[in-house]
């Protein structure tokens, strides 16, 4: 029968115990490498897990707050372009409205007025852009189309012109058809709403504001211009060349002092733009530094990790080494 004293006894213990630490350090490392995370976060945190909850939530609202700014972003940059547009039909329809008004033949009339309706169609269809499913010029009603058609904005203008035989009469009666407030644009033509959209949220104090609409003076006064130079080529004024070349006159005017009122609405955007680009870049500076200091509470450092891991390894293989030497030692060794 075998036999064990005290101290073989605890030997073998002492030497199962090492053996199992050994284990367990073996697989803490190994996780570790594997995840790069430490394995322990209770006790890096001593048992206090608020803060860390803490800066996992501001992650959290940080990339609600870059999705919302994404939003604003791809919104008013659309504005823009669509602004850009109408700015362009500005410039390419105001100098030939005033030059043909030298003219004495009604077929330069009529081919400048035809460049105006072409680009008030061209206007107001870029008006009515959407973006992600929203017009960006309807005010809060981002579901309604803010205009109607350029024909029915014809036609509308058109009734109330019956009998005119001057220019300055029919200026009158379309800046009357424009007027905010009272005049018909509002219940014909433009459909969305009085009221701004709302803003887009970019952190937990600012909001980007985008107020501009279809219904905005310095929109009505572009189209006011397209639809006085469009109206020639409607056969206003008829047989009367040098009415037609006053109204035309009129049109070019409005149209030059329209393309002033357009460039203050993409400074106001561009305001905002400005306000969503810096939104971006503190919200991406608070994000790195959270996560900077979110991976010093829980991840591992890799190298020593794997230094530990390739220590463990070794002090493993070398107690099943002398395990397996003293397993084969026998009393005649010593004797």
């Amino acid at each position: 029968m075998s036999s064990y004293s005290y101290g073989d006894l605890a030997s073998t213990l002492n030497r199962v115990r090492l053996v199992e630490q050994t284990k367990v350090n073996l697989d803490k490392f190994s996780l570790e490498v594997a995840s790069g995370l430490k394995s322990n976060i209770s006790r890096e945190v001593s048992g206090n897990f608020t803060p860390l909850a803490s800066m996992e939530r501001s992650l959290r609202s940080l990339e609600s707050y870059q999705r919302g700014i994404g939003d604003a972003e791809l919104f008013t940059s659309s504005m823009q372009t669509v602004l850009q547009h109408v700015s362009d039909q500005v410039d390419a329809t105001a100098a030939p409205l005033l030059g043909a008004t030298s003219a004495t033949n009604t077929q330069t009339l009529q081919i400048a007025s035809e460049t105006a309706r072409a680009a008030l169609d061209s206007a107001m269809s870029a008006l009515n852009t959407r973006v992600g499913g929203r017009a960006l010029f309807s005010g809060l009603a981002t579901q309604e189309t803010p205009l109607a058609s350029a024909d029915t904005l014809i036609a509308e203008v058109k009734s109330t012109l019956v009998g005119l035989t001057t220019a300055d009469d029919i200026k009158v009666a379309v800046d009357a058809y424009f007027a905010i407030g009272t005049g018909d644009f509002e219940m014909s033509i433009y459909q969305g709403s009085n009221q701004p959209m709302h803003g887009f949220l970019l952190n937990e104090h600012e909001r980007a504001n985008v107020e501009v609409t279809a219904a905005d003076a310095e929109i009505r006064d572009v189209l006011k211009g397209l639809v006085l130079g469009s109206l020639v080529s409607e056969g206003e004024l008829g047989g009367d060349v040098q009415e037609q070349a006053n109204l035309l006159k009129i049109a070019g005017e409005q149209m030059y002092s329209a393309g002033v009122g357009v460039d203050h609405l993409r400074a106001t955007i561009g305001a905002e733009q400005a306000k969503i680009e810096a939104a971006s870049t503190r919200n991406t500076a608070e994000r790195v530094a959270t996560e900077q200091a979110i991976s010093e509470i829980v991840s591992a450092d890799i190298y020593a990790s794997a230094a530990k891991l390739s220590e463990a390894e070794g002090q493993l293989e070398l107690m099943y080494t002398i395990t397996a030497r003293l397993s084969r030692l026998k009393l005649s060794d010593y004797l």
